[in-house]
């Protein structure tokens, strides 16, 4: 009761920290998920070490830490972001080779924080400032909050009526039941937006049908985002990233599910705007 207590209060703290980031935007958005972002390539640092990969962790650090300045300081300019990422594989991969051990099988894992977090979490900065901004902040809260109620959703649920193991050897502990409860509660959490984005954006917005279909597709994202991340704490045998979000472990066991929904999202909405 009291961990469940917990997991709560950290909820309520994070979804009131995404409001804030949504209605100031700009440089307060881009300064708190940076502190998210550097967080989680640390925790992918920390995974990767239980693992026995010693990399280079410093120049994913930096761009995770800094893209977001760079962003906000060239007036959004994407091209520099790129280029600056690039900059950073660069050195990663001079700097994996110059500080090279005995474990040669290191050097196949020393870009995999670019990928895994880095490239999903530019896709979540991209929605928000790259979409037109009718659609933006509904885009965004739709790649963090579907995602994230499904989880919730599929925690409880799971608690209460789960029985048949939806993947034993990656998850144990989550059920067909739990996943069945995901999508129900993202796609109504994609029908909950629909009539929530009149709040910031009167008279116009996303459809009904898109938001509730990129509700139910977040849905299910979210759940591979989180056998993903099952997938990668089993190879280390470790049970959370980190403990630093209490109840939830580290803050890439919050945001593993969000980690496959923020390109999907970007994906959808671009194709809807193209259509």
């Amino acid at each position: 009761m009291k961990k469940t207590l917990i997991r709560i209060i950290t909820g309520i703290f994070l979804i009131s920290l995404l409001v804030l980031c949504l209605h100031l935007g700009d440089i307060v958005f881009l300064l708190i998920f940076g502190a998210f972002f550097l967080i989680t390539v640390r925790e992918m640092d920390h995974l990767l070490k239980a693992m026995g990969k010693e990399i280079v962790i410093t120049p994913a650090s930096i761009f995770a830490g800094f893209f977001g300045i760079v962003y906000y300081l060239t007036s959004y300019n994407l091209s520099v972001v790129f280029a600056f990422g690039l900059l950073m594989v660069v050195a990663t991969v001079v700097g994996q080779v110059l500080l090279m051990r005995d474990d040669f099988s290191a050097a196949a894992y020393c870009l995999l924080p670019f990928v895994y977090p880095i490239l999903s979490e530019c896709a979540l900065v991209a929605i928000y400032f790259a979409l037109p901004p009718w659609m933006a902040k509904t885009a965004c809260c739709a790649a963090i909050l579907c995602p994230s109620m499904g989880d919730s959703c599929a925690y409880f649920g799971g608690m209460a009526l789960g029985k048949t193991p939806l993947a034993p050897q990656i998850s144990p502990k989550k059920t067909v039941e739990g996943a069945v409860f995901s999508l129900i509660g993202s796609t109504l959490m994609g029908l909950g937006l629909y009539y929530a984005q009149n709040i910031w954006e009167p008279g116009q917005g996303m459809s009904l049908f898109a938001l509730v279909s990129l509700g139910f597709i977040c849905g299910v994202a979210g759940q591979f985002g989180d056998l993903f991340a099952s997938c990668l704490k089993r190879s280390a045998d470790v049970k959370d990233f980190s403990e630093t979000l209490p109840g939830h472990g580290g803050v890439l066991d919050r945001l593993d599910s969000v980690l496959l929904c923020a390109p999907v999202v970007l994906a959808f909405c671009i194709l809807a705007l193209l259509s």
